[in-house]
């Protein structure tokens, strides 16, 4: 049964890893493997989740939905032949390791060999997941899965604690596998959630690798891996390791796209913000902050090509999620209690400090050693090792913007929360925080001194 599941999960990851290959990537070097499946399984995933809504719109229930996905796989498979018969591809360099990078990366493997050993355990004692994992998605999937009227999952008369509204990219990719498959298993989910934090990993390493530095690649994983509050996160079948990788992909891509400046890299930038708003409502907010900076830029240096490029690539998952918003989904429970409680709550200064004291409690003290949170480490490390390079700066300061308007959007969600804030605030802000983790780490490495320069006379 486990390869089975293997099987059926393996057809879009390599219809995803094709695609990267066609449209980016086309070396084979080891650095680049890892570039290319990583993002493989996002991109397989997300579209495999975007086509079975669009399948399942035109078609209900149908068992036949393996056939889709095998028909874009050869369409895929056959551009990829035709294309290479065309242009032979020049050999990669040979990839050259010295010590320094060898101590790292061991390190580095290390730590992520424990921690997905953790991951595993986790997964196992958890099969069916953690409250949002078979109160929303799961949930959700078996409801697509077992019903002929597959809208049902997502009910107005469903009581909010099932959450309804929340983008159905995980539940729409569980219920597809065991359409295939023919039956249910909690395996699907669970492996689902390993791919997601593999990806992660491998997307933050292979692009550090490519951008930076193989030991700044193996200071990235050591950092993703070792801070045991985002791995283990993937074994509880919720989407918020999903949604950080989506985050991450679409960060990576701008820095790719303003390195090689090829549109299909902006492209993917939008594309990845849009599955990110597919996978959960805090990435709608991601898309939105996102299009705002962007957008400033644009007028700022009064070119619209990157941001129409962008846009061209969220169309998609955007035209579904809006679609799934308005036509099948019921309203937020966020908006449930009207305006004059919105604007009560907004001016309510003991839930101004009350959010404020459990963001800057996560901030200082969460996911790090010692009592000193993981954020510090990664500030004074930024201020220690900066590169200032003109570039990378600009890409930096709309990472970091983007990121800042993440933040105050999560601020004010929880200021009108319906929930009881403290527990609200208690049970999912770490969570929040868990989402932009591999965006900011990259990010910090990016622009600061790599380890072999660190160590050198040379200086960036």
């Amino acid at each position: 049964m486990n390869f089975s599941i293997l099987l059926v999960l393996s057809l879009p990851i390599v219809t995803g890893t094709l695609i990267v290959h066609l449209l980016w990537i086309e070396k084979n070097n080891p650095i680049e493997l890892i570039l290319k499946l990583s993002l493989g399984i996002g991109i397989g995933l997300g579209i495999s989740s975007l086509l079975y809504f669009v399948y399942l719109i035109l078609f209900d229930a149908s068992p036949y939905f393996i056939y889709v996905e095998l028909a874009l796989f050869l369409a895929i498979l056959t551009a990829v032949y035709l294309k290479h018969k065309k242009t032979k591809i020049k050999p990669s360099p040979r990839l050259s390791v010295n010590l320094l990078q060898i101590v790292i990366l061991a390190i580095a493997g290390l730590v992520s060999i424990s921690s997905f050993l953790g991951l595993v355990n986790l997964s196992r004692q958890r099969a069916y997941g953690d409250w949002d994992a078979w109160m929303i998605y799961n949930r959700s999937a078996r409801f697509i899965y077992r019903s002929q009227e597959w809208r049902d999952a997502f009910s107005k008369d469903m009581n909010v604690m099932f959450h309804a509204d929340y983008p159905p990219l995980l539940a729409l990719n569980i219920a597809s596998r065991w359409n295939i498959l023919g039956q249910e298993t909690t395996y699907v989910p669970m492996f689902q959630g390993f791919l997601f934090s593999l990806a992660a990993l491998g997307l933050c390493f292979g692009a550090l690798a490519s951008l930076k530095s193989l030991g700044q690649a193996g200071l990235g994983l050591a950092l993703l891996s070792g801070a045991t509050f985002f791995l283990s996160e993937g074994g509880r079948q919720q989407a918020d390791v999903p949604l950080a990788f989506y985050i991450l992909a679409s960060v990576v891509f701008l820095f790719f796209y303003d390195r090689e400046k090829r549109s299909i890299l902006m492209a993917f930038a939008g594309f990845m913000a849009g599955l990110a708003a597919w996978t959960k409502n805090e990435g709608l907010l991601f898309l939105f902050a996102s299009i705002g900076v962007l957008s400033i830029v644009a007028l700022w240096k009064r070119s619209s090509q990157g941001l129409l490029l962008y846009f061209a690539g969220l169309l998609l998952p955007l035209a579904l999620i809006l679609y799934f918003k308005f036509q099948i989904a019921p309203r937020s429970e966020f908006l449930s209690g009207g305006s004059s409680k919105i604007i009560q709550d907004l001016t309510d200064l003991s839930r101004h400090q009350l959010i404020f004291t459990y963001f800057k409690n996560l901030i200082l003290y969460s996911g790090g050693w010692n009592s000193v949170g993981i954020y510090p480490i990664l500030c004074i490390y930024f201020l220690l090792f900066y590169s200032r390079i003109k570039q990378i700066s600009d890409l930096v300061f709309i990472s970091l913007a983007v990121f800042v308007c993440q933040i105050i959007g999560y601020y004010f969600s929880y200021l009108i929360s319906p929930y009881d804030l403290q527990w609200h605030l208690s049970y999912s802000l770490s969570r929040l925080f868990e989402q932009m983790y591999p965006a900011i780490v990259f990010v910090v490495l990016i622009t600061c001194q790599s380890p072999e320069t660190a160590f050198s006379s040379e200086s960036e």
